[in-house]
């Protein structure tokens, strides 16, 4: 009888509600871009996949500065004064990403990334209604597009784009378009009341901006492997190094999973001044998502060539480069929301510091090591900066918060 209360009140949690929400929302998002990955892999071959893989990933560079931290600072403002800031955050959105897509067109040669440029404002746009259904606790919302009707359209679209415009990269590029188009429009219809009359506050504006700097460097760490592989080696090894990366990152999502509905309970509990609560949450989740990430490392190194089997044979040669890219993350996730953790209390300016310690290392690393170990480089470069981060992170918060999660510091 008492384990079937203590089970209720584990339903009843609203905390553990959304952390099962976002869990299967996380699952379904990371099965459906696997899947998206597996079909462009088998339909269009590796080189053209590294193409859409190098393109995206510099419009997911140049889509930290047309968000401008707006999806992390709706967070920290939502609880505080409701949607005051929504509409003056996507007016700005939309101004920054018209000057980036122009000034971007002037410096980047490859005519495949310039066909995906305008993706900027829309990958930007749909982070910060992420931001807007996290802060409102409506994860199950946006995971439901975001995550099922957004990549089932896609996959179901590059397939029939196949047969249309035969092998070519302009339908994978088509195919994006369009699951873009349509997750953004179901996102406003479903918080058109949100959006009233623009206020301009510098305030915000400023706090937003803060967090910019932090993002772009630590997105540009997780991106600049695959830019930098692209211009040194060539698109294969871009298509082969993705797949590493992609498989590599379930164990992120673990972290992910649990940041979406972390951070605007850290804001909460900040914001009420329960700072003993948010030192306990912190200290018993990071202890279950290290074991959670040990064990799926381990998963991970025994099965690496298999997995890799079913993308295709010359995806096997990327084994090390998975199972480096799988340690990085075991040490990311093992430390915890670290890093949200400071933002999400009003201390966003270390993680800008130490990214760019991080950043250093990483572009120096690659420059070394690509040239001669290929994916191999890039993934140990990565690995290192990434385990860099994490730690000095880590420190950074046991000392503010004083907490021992470990008994290590």
């Amino acid at each position: 009888m008492k384990k079937i209360i203590t089970f209720k009140k584990v339903l009843n949690n609203e905390f553990i509600i959304k952390i099962i929400e976002s869990f299967f929302g996380k699952v379904s998002f990371v099965l459906f871009t696997m899947l998206f990955s597996f079909v462009c892999t088998r339909l269009y071959g590796a080189e053209i996949f590294g193409q859409y893989t190098y393109a995206f990933s510099i419009v997911t560079l140049l889509m930290i500065f047309a968000k401008a931290g707006f999806d992390n600072s709706l967070i920290y403002y939502i609880p505080k004064y409701k949607d005051k800031y929504i509409s003056l955050s996507f007016v700005v959105n939309v101004i920054i990403s018209v000057i980036l897509v122009l000034v971007a067109n002037f410096f980047i040669d490859e005519w495949f990334v310039k066909l995906m440029l305008p993706l900027i404002w829309l990958v930007s746009m749909e982070q910060l209604f992420f931001g807007i259904y996290r802060a409102n606790g409506n994860i199950k919302g946006f995971y439901f597009v975001n995550g099922f009707l957004a990549g089932l359209f896609k996959i179901l679209l590059i397939i029939l784009f196949y047969f249309v415009f035969d092998r070519n990269f302009l339908s994978i590029a088509l195919a994006i378009y369009i699951s873009f188009l349509l997750s953004n429009l179901i996102y406003f219809y479903q918080n058109k009341e949100r959006f009233k009359k623009v206020i301009y506050d510098n305030g915000f504006l400023k706090y937003s901006f803060s967090l910019v700097l932090a993002a772009v460097m630590g997105v540009t760490m997780d991106k600049i492997d695959i830019i930098m592989l692209g211009t040194m080696k060539d698109m294969k090894s871009v298509g082969i190094y993705q797949i590493d990366v992609q498989v590599a990152n379930i164990i992120f999502m673990i972290l992910v999973i649990f940041d979406t509905v972390f951070g605007p309970q850290i804001s909460k509990l900040y914001h009420s001044g329960k700072y003993k609560e948010l030192q306990d949450l912190y200290v018993k989740s990071t202890r279950v998502l290290g074991l959670l990430s040990l064990i799926s490392l381990i998963i991970l190194i025994v099965f690496s060539k298999y997995i890799l089997l079913l993308f295709g044979k010359e995806f096997v040669e990327g084994q090390m480069a998975l199972i480096l890219r799988g340690f990085g993350q075991f040490i990311n996730v093992a430390v915890g929301s670290v890093w949200l953790m400071l933002a999400m209390t009003g201390n966003p300016k270390w993680h800008i510091y130490t990214n760019f310690i991080a950043l250093t290392l990483n572009i120096i690393l690659n420059y070394l090591l690509i040239p001669k170990y290929g994916v191999n480089g890039a993934a140990f470069a990565t690995m290192t900066s990434m385990i860099l981060v994490n730690i000095i992170g880590y420190i950074l918060v046991c000392k503010v918060f004083k907490v021992r999660v470990y008994g290590i510091v």
